[in-house]
């Protein structure tokens, strides 16, 4: 098999990886996943209110904007799939690869700087109508 076949093995390998850690963490509540689960749902913007009151998401000031999370600066779009955030992890997953890892700095800083604002936008879009 040529070093593409494997590089594309190996990718499919860890896309899968992830989703099983990321479905672990959710579910299982021994030491090391619940110790990452409490990490990775720190709160972000808004505190985590009654779903049954969605009124209360859409009337409280937004968190500042490009706000630092270093937990996220250093995953990168791994910090996205574990939370959930698949659609993004996919699209900055596909940037950096299109791009031959030029652009990963860029991802890397992006991911830095907006997952707390990706990640509020999320949790108040789950509970929209629309």
């Amino acid at each position: 098999m040529t070093t593409w076949g494997w590089g594309i093995i190996g990718f499919i390998a860890g896309g899968l990886g992830l989703i099983l850690l990321s479905h672990l963490i959710r579910t299982i509540d021994l030491w090391p996943f619940s110790w990452l689960r409490r990490v990775l749902e720190a709160p972000v913007g808004l505190p985590r209110l009654d779903p049954d009151v969605p009124a209360d998401l859409y009337y409280h000031p937004y968190p500042r904007r490009l706000h630092l999370n270093w937990l996220a600066l250093v995953l990168g779009p791994v910090w996205y799939v574990l939370v959930g955030l698949w659609v993004h992890a996919s699209i900055m997953a596909a940037i950096v690869g299109l791009s031959g890892g030029l652009l990963a700095p860029i991802v890397w800083l992006y991911c830095g700087f907006k997952a707390n604002e990706d990640l509020l936008e999320f949790r108040v879009a789950s509970r929209s109508v629309y």
